[in-house]
């Protein structure tokens, strides 16, 4: 259940209050469709949104976010995930970059995202929420007009991803020193090789996961990971959970999940 009108106001006033540009950066992400923007509190409890965020859970106004929690929106195991996250932000007071995230949807589809969470700070250096956010990947960042020579390769990363490829190879293969190659992939698909190629892998053991029941040893191996060890941390780094934890969730409920 959403907090009241008067507990909402007073959880947003406690976090925006004392970090008044967070209520900026809220309205200008209103206005990014593709980007979900949202705060937490200490309490994990959502404190700021915005209208993309609002309409990927499932809701229709901002009002219904505030005061709630992961945990009240999302399947608890997926949310679980999220806590995790936010730990590390929360205890060691870094931020997360760059993070590649799967999210798998009720008909068995996934979605991918970029995401990223900061610490939000006091000027004395308390830490009172984090704020993330999260770039749907189905928006390219450039049209397929632009590949050039990078078509072929990128086709490549995809078709060929549980081969143990070496992406320097296939940045000599377009004639492009490395650094025009990282730059060139990451302004077309908003990723870089590697997470290109990480994300294809991960896709490929996710569907296995869900109507095989083949080995986690088996899957890691034939989607492109060196080991099993290998593939648990990189799956759990993309979904919040482990393969094994995946594969029990998928079968035991339908899944929606989001940030």
């Amino acid at each position: 259940m959403a907090a009241s009108g008067n507990f909402a106001l007073a959880l947003r006033e406690a976090v925006l209050g004392r970090a008044p540009g967070l209520e900026a950066a809220e309205m200008l992400f209103d206005g990014v469709g593709d980007v979900l923007f949202l705060v937490k509190d200490r309490a994990r409890r959502y404190v700021a949104a915005n209208e993309a965020f609002v309409k990927r859970a499932g809701l229709r106004h901002r009002d219904e976010i505030i005061g709630r929690t992961a945990r009240d929106l999302f399947p608890a195991i997926l949310a679980a995930g999220y806590e995790v996250q936010d730990e590390e932000v929360f205890s060691g007071g870094v931020a997360v970059r760059d993070r590649l995230e799967m999210i798998t949807q009720p008909n068995g589809g996934v979605d991918w995202f970029v995401s990223a969470k900061v610490p939000v700070k006091t000027a004395g250096g308390e830490i009172i929420a984090l704020a993330s956010t999260s770039r749907d990947l189905r928006t390219p960042v450039r049209e397929g007009r632009e590949l050039g020579v990078l078509a072929g390769v990128l086709e490549r990363l995809h078709r060929e991803s549980a081969q143990p490829l070496r992406i320097e190879k296939l940045a000599r293969e377009t004639g492009l020193s490395w650094s025009q190659f990282q730059r060139r992939v990451r302004a077309i698909t908003g990723l870089t090789p590697r997470q290109l190629l990480t994300k294809s892998r991960i896709e490929a053991a996710a569907l296995a996961l869900r109507t095989s029941d083949e080995p986690l040893s088996s899957v890691a191996i034939e989607c492109g990971f060196y080991d099993q060890a290998a593939f648990s941390r990189q799956f759990r780094l993309a979904t919040g959970l482990s393969p094994g934890e995946y594969r029990r969730a998928v079968r035991e409920t339908s899944i929606s999940r989001g940030p």
